[in-house]
């Protein structure tokens, strides 16, 4: 499963936007696409009207890559400025922006960091206005713009690619549309001249000024009607069953074997999110798909997809496992962080097969196990660590470092699945020293971390999971602990897979990420960005139920992608 990746390459690489100013800012309260209007004073005024808007989506693999225009037109009688908001899918990143009003053309371009800081002081020097933006979260696109004429177009071209969602045996991709065309009423304070009577505008100098009419302002009848086109190409290397459009009529077309096309075939059809599923064709036993990209100057990557075997395999092909539950009770999980865990704790118990052990331990200070074994999931068990988990109280330091100790050792595991979950707010300032033990002393062990209360350290959670081939789940309130929680134990409980590694065909390691590669579980395929430079074949080797697996990739047989770079260097800079 490839980790969830939530930022951009903005860790070390930056938009700088030349030849006008740009603020970027993000709002995760929009739910649209939309450019917003504002007159000289900063009040909002009657909203842009969306005159077309196409999408064009670029399946392959689990990546979506997404490229969007759509123009606008400022119906006010007066010049504003604007803002342009565009919701993004959580795992999306955008790569590319073009924006049009009039004569002027602006482009984001995508930089180092360092090369970014130089271009931007440079611009300055030579007069230009432009601006350096930093992106601080990866699900709102939000740009805004000076000095829109009255009746002026405003074009936007977006790309930016995602992250495909699969759940249940199916791939799912929404694209947001807008919000039906609407017209606000206009208002404002107009002063007279006391000689002539003719209006006086008030409003602040700097920009192009509204000049209201003393005469009433009726809304035009012959609004501008929204035109919205989306073509969809799909070729995620597996057979699809079924293919369905949640909400819109669609034309399906299949030119070749698992390449399929889909394109809108409604007239207005944006009163409502476009939603794609489509379902492949289950096997028996795990499925492989293998795509590449070639640049000119020789840079080759590759994308590797794994899918688990049908659902309906999962008790024959499951690995038998041991879990181990491990919750913060230091001072800072006091009060309804200490409640969510237990709740969470509760509900993992109920989750239990008979042929699963378990064990948990609680931490602070003192690390405090409930047994020195695992147990098996009996009854008298299960009614013990109920007792004990009553009795948990938060108070103490955050010693997680103890907690980790007593957990992992570097021990391998025979015949069965190790599974830490790791509940906490993760309240510790010492990250790259906990990184470090977690790889060296993991051994067979797999690490979940699950964050508890408002504000946890995302940041540690989800890095130790990914170097403890695990994953990171955020409980934020105790209403979310049954959904989140049971989504967690439903993927534990059934792993497929497990010791997956990548080599080349001399038996040499590669560049891949995620590093080190999860185990594949069932209903939750695991997708892996390689950097293959000269290498013409590839291995995923791992191990099952029923013994070894061996898939050999060969990329002179891969089908051709785009947008295998951008994903490989986001998860190796993460």
């Amino acid at each position: 499963m490839l980790s969830n990746p939530t930022k951009m390459l903005t860790k070390v690489s930056i938009f700088i936007f030349l030849v006008s100013v740009l603020l970027v800012s993000f709002n995760s309260r929009a739910q649209s696409p939309k450019l917003e209007l504002f007159d000289s004073g900063g009040a909002a005024v009657a909203p842009a009207i969306i005159l077309k808007s196409d999408a064009n989506m670029t399946l392959t693999g689990l990546i979506n890559h997404v490229v969007v225009k759509q123009t606008y037109q400022n119906d006010n009688p007066f010049a504003v400025n604007a803002r342009y908001v565009f919701p993004l899918p959580d795992e999306s990143a955008v790569h590319a922006m073009t924006m049009r009003i009039g004569e002027r053309v602006i482009k984001g371009q995508i930089d180092k960091k360092v090369e970014a800081e130089k271009k931007y002081q440079a611009a300055k020097k030579a007069g230009k206005q432009a601006a350096l933006v930093r992106q601080q979260r990866a699900n709102m696109f939000i740009t805004n713009v000076a000095n829109i004429g009255p009746g002026e177009q405003v074009i936007v071209e977006l790309e930016y690619q995602e992250i495909i969602n699969y759940s249940s045996g199916t791939f799912a991709v929404r694209f947001p549309t807008t919000i039906t065309p609407r017209y606000h009423a206009i208002s404002g304070e107009v002063e007279f001249n006391e000689q002539n009577q003719t209006p006086v505008n008030t409003a602040p100098s700097g920009w192009l000024s509204p000049v209201y009419s003393t005469q009433n302002i009726t809304q035009s009848d012959n609004a501008p009607s929204s035109k919205f086109s989306l073509n969809i190409d799909i070729d995620v290397g597996l057979e699809l069953v079924d293919i369905n459009s949640k909400f819109h009529n669609v034309d399906i077309h299949n030119p070749a074997f698992g390449q399929y096309t889909v394109a809108l075939n409604e007239q207005n059809a944006i009163n409502r999110d476009f939603v794609l599923e489509f379902k492949p064709l289950q096997k028996e036993s795990a499925q492989a798909a293998f795509f590449t990209q070639q640049f000119e100057n020789g840079d080759r990557y590759g994308l590797a997809m794994l899918m688990p075997p049908a659902d309906h395999f999962t008790q024959t092909q499951r690995l038998p496992r041991e879990m181990v539950f491990v919750v913060d009770t230091s001072g800072s999980m006091h009060g309804q962080s200490m409640e969510q865990a237990k709740k969470a704790l509760f509900y993992a118990l109920s989750l239990l097969d008979s042929d699963d052990s378990f064990n948990i331990i609680g931490f602070d200070n003192v690390v405090t196990p409930m047994s020195d074994k695992p147990l098996i999931a009996s009854d008298f068990n299960l009614r013990r660590a109920e007792r004990f988990i009553y009795s948990l109280e938060a108070d103490g330091g955050t010693e997680i470092q103890g907690a980790l100790d007593a957990v992992l050792d570097g021990s391998s595991f025979e015949g069965f699945v190790r599974q830490v979950v790791f509940l906490t707010d993760g309240s510790v300032s010492n990250e790259d020293a906990l990184f470090n033990n977690i790889q060296r002393k993991l051994g067979d062990s797999r690490l979940f971390t699950v964050g508890i209360g408002s504000a946890p350290n995302s940041f540690f959670m989800r890095r130790a999971a990914d170097i403890g081939k695990g994953s990171f789940t955020f409980i934020g309130s105790t209403h979310e602990v049954q959904p989140k929680m049971q989504q967690l134990f439903d993927k534990l409980a059934h792993p497929a897979i497990t010791n997956l590694a990548l080599s080349d065909e001399s038996g040499n390691s590669l560049d891949f990420w995620p590093s080190p590669l999860p185990d594949l579980y069932f209903g939750e395929p695991i997708m892996v960005a390689i950097k293959l430079n000269d290498t013409s074949r590839i291995t995923l080797n791992g191990q099952t139920a029923q013994g070894p697996l061996n898939i050999k990739l060969s990329a002179q047989n891969s089908a051709n992608a785009k947008g295998i770079d951008k994903l490989w260097a986001r998860q190796k800079i993460k």
